[in-house]
C-alpha cells in the first residue's frame, strides 16, 4: 500500500539522493523533492513546510548540517516528521535523534546508511500513523471559547498485583465538533510561570472534581496531576492545592503531584519548601522523567518524593541499547534503596514489559494496557482487577 506523504530529501551525496528518491517513490504516492544541502533544505521547508510530511535528513553536510537544520526547523514551527539518515556512528545517531525530540520535532528514527527499504517503509508507516502535529492556535489565558479543557486518564498497574492502582491525568482540548486535541499549543502559548500556574490550578480543579467521584471506592486509585517545577515557586500554589482538595473532600493521600523540569525555578529553596509542605499534609510526590533532565538527580536529593518515573524513551531504547537497559535496572534499584515507588511509562510492547519486569519496576502504564480515557470510562475499568491477556 502506498502512503500519501510528501517527502523532502536533504543530503549532499548525489548517489545517495538517487537511491533515497527511488525508495521513497516506491513507497509513497506523494511528491518527493530534493535539496543538496541544509540551506536549500530550509528554503524548501519554509516554502512548503505546511505540505511536507517527511524530511529524510543527513547529518554531515557543508554549510548547515543536519543538527542546524533540525534547530531551524523547530524555530519555524515545522509540524511534519523527520527521519535522520547518516553514516555517523550509532552513538551519534542516537544522540541526534534525542536532540531532535528535545527540540519538539517528531523524529521517526535514525537510520544508518546505506538505506534499507524495510526500515524506510516502517518509518513511513509511523509517519502515516502520527500524521501532522495539530496546528491549533490558542489565545487568552487558557483556551478560546471554541475549546473545553478535558483531562483524560491513563491507568497505572501494579506489576505485583496486576491491578489498577493509579490514574495519570493528561490534558486534552475538546473542540465544539467533538475532536480532541493534545495540550502542546496550550502550554506553548504561556509566556510566564504566573500564567502556567494559573492554567495548572485550573487543570487541578477539574481533575479533583473528577477524582471526587472515585474517592469513595474501597479500591480507590491515586490520581496524578502534572506540575512544572516553576509553578511550585509561586507563593500561593501550596495553599491553593490544599484548599481545592479540602473543598472537594478529597484525602490528599489520594493525589500524587508529578513534578516536571520544563523550567526550573530560580530559587530552588522555594521549590523544596513547597514540596515539603505538600508532603507534610499528605500529598504524594512524583519526580517525572527521572534521568531526562539536567537537574533530576539534584531534585531527587533535595526533595521528599514518594515516587520516581522513567520516560517512554528509556523503556523503548532498553530493547536494543545495553547502556539504557543498565540505566533502567539502576533506576529500579535506586528506587528500592530509597523506599520509593518506581514507575515506567509508555510501555507499548510485550518485549518492553518484559524488560521493565526484569528490572524490578513497581508500576507500569502505556498503550499496551490502555490509552488515556475520558472520565466517563474510568468506573468501568476500575472494576477490572487484572490486565487482560497479561
Amino acid at each position: 500500500m502506498l502512503h500519501q506523504l510528501n517527502c523532502l530529501i536533504v543530503d549532499d551525496d548525489p548517489m545517495y539522493v538517487m537511491v533515497a528518491d527511488s525508495i521513497l517513490s516506491s513507497l509513497t504516492s506523494g511528491s518527493v523533492s530534493k535539496a543538496s544541502n541544509g540551506s536549500l533544505g530550509l528554503e524548501a521547508l519554509r516554502a512548503g513546510g505546511s505540505k511536507l510530511d517527511v524530511v529524510l535528513l543527513d547529518l554531515n553536510m557543508p554549510d548547515i548540517d543536519g543538527l542546524g537544520f533540525m534547530r531551524a526547523a523547530s524555530e519555524v514551527g515545522f509540524d511534519g516528521n523527520i527521519i535522520i539518515s547518516s553514516g555517523e556512528t550509532p552513538a551519534v545517531l542516537r544522540s541526534a535523534e534525542a536532540m531532535g525530540k528535545m527540540l519538539g520535532i517528531s523524529v521517526l528514527g535514525a537510520l544508518p546508511k546505506p538505506l534499507k527499504i524495510d526500515a524506510v517503509a516502517a518509518a513511513l508507516q509511523e509517519a502515516s500513523r502520527r500524521g501532522r502535529r495539530s496546528s491549533l492556535r490558542l489565545v487568552g489565558n487558557i483556551v478560546r471559547d471554541d475549546f473545553e479543557l478535558t483531562p483524560y486518564y491513563q491507568p497505572q498497574y501494579s506489576l505485583h498485583s496486576r491491578k489498577i492502582v493509579g490514574l495519570e491525568s493528561l490534558v486534552r482540548l475538546t473542540a465544539k465538533d467533538g475532536l480532541v486535541h493534545g495540550p502542546q499549543q496550550l502550554f506553548d502559548s504561556l509566556t510566564s510561570p504566573v500564567e502556567l500556574a494559573d492554567v495548572s490550578q485550573t487543570i487541578a480543579k477539574v481533575v479533583l472534581s473528577d477524582a471526587k467521584a472515585w474517592s469513595g471506592r474501597p479500591d480507590r486509585p491515586s490520581v496524578s496531576i502534572n506540575l512544572d517545577a516553576c509553578v511550585l515557586e509561586q507563593p500561593e500554589i501550596v495553599t491553593s492545592i490544599q484548599t481545592m482538595a479540602a473543598d472537594f473532600g478529597i484525602d490528599p493521600a489520594m493525589i500524587c503531584l508529578e513534578v516536571t523540569e520544563k523550567s526550573l525555578p530560580k530559587e530552588a529553596s522555594r521549590l523544596v519548601e513547597a514540596l515539603i509542605r505538600l508532603r507534610m499534609v499528605g500529598f504524594r510526590l512524583s519526580l517525572d522523567d527521572y534521568g531526562m533532565g539536567a537537574s533530576s538527580f539534584e531534585l531527587l536529593r533535595l526533595c521528599p518524593f514518594s515516587e520516581i518515573k522513567v520516560d517512554r524513551s528509556i523503556v523503548e531504547a532498553c530493547i536494543s541499547d545495553n547502556v539504557t537497559r543498565k540505566f533502567l535496572h539502576a533506576f529500579a534499584h535506586l528506587a528500592r534503596d530509597l523506599e520509593l515507588t518506581s514507575v515506567a511509562e509508555g510501555i507499548e510492547t510485550e518485549q518492553e514489559l518484559a524488560e521493565v519486569r526484569a528490572a524490578g519496576v513497581d508500576l507500569v502504564q502505556g498503550f499496551l494496557f490502555s490509552r488515556p480515557l475520558p472520565p466517563s470510562a474510568i468506573p468501568a475499568i476500575l472494576d477490572q482487577s487484572w490486565m487482560a491477556g497479561k
